[in-house]
C-alpha cells in the first residue's frame, strides 16, 4: 500500500506539470494512509518499532518504572479501545447515510472499520504489555 501511495504521488505530481491532474489523488492518499497506519500500529507496538524517548528512568527505581509503565499502557489501551468503539459507531453511521470522499466515489465506512480494527488490536497489545509489565515478565522480542 505504501508503494502504491508513493507511485500515485509521483505520477500525480508529474502529470500535474503537464496539466493532466489525477482527480481524487488526495482522497486516495487519505484512504491509503489510514490503511497503512492502522494496520501497522499493533505490530509496531508489540515489536517495539515505535519511537520511545526515555526521560525519567534515571530518576525512578525499577519498581517505579514498572508501575508507571503499567499505568501508561493501561491508560493508552483504554483510550484506543474507546477509539475502536467510536470508529465502529462512525462506520455504521457512514454505512447508513452513505458518506463518501469528495471527488472519488469511495465510501468512508470501510476505512472507519480499518481504524476500529487497528485500534482494537493495538489496545489488546497494550493491555497484554501492561499485564507483562505488572507481573515483571520480560518484554517481547524487540526489533
Amino acid at each position: 500500500m505504501l508503494l502504491a501511495l508513493m507511485l500515485l504521488t509521483v505520477v500525480a505530481v508529474t502529470l500535474r506539470k503537464f496539466n493532466y491532474p489525477i482527480v481524487g489523488t488526495q482522497d486516495l492518499s487519505e484512504a491509503g494512509l489510514s490503511i497503512v497506519v492502522f494496520f501497522a500500529m499493533a505490530y509496531s507496538g508489540w515489536t517495539g518499532g515505535h519511537i520511545a524517548v526515555d526521560l525519567i528512568s534515571g530518576v525512578l527505581k525499577d519498581c517505579g518504572i514498572r508501575i508507571l509503565d503499567t499505568v501508561v499502557r493501561l491508560v493508552c489501551g483504554l483510550f484506543l479501545a474507546i477509539v475502536a468503539w467510536q470508529s465502529v459507531r462512525q462506520g455504521l453511521d457512514a454505512l447508513e447515510f452513505g458518506d463518501g470522499f469528495n471527488l472519488v466515489d469511495i465510501p468512508h465506512y470501510p476505512f472507519f472499520f480499518v481504524v476500529a480494527f487497528g485500534s482494537g488490536l493495538y489496545a489488546l497489545v497494550l493491555l497484554a504489555l501492561a499485564a507483562r509489565s505488572a507481573t515483571g515478565l520480560p518484554e517481547p522480542e524487540r526489533l
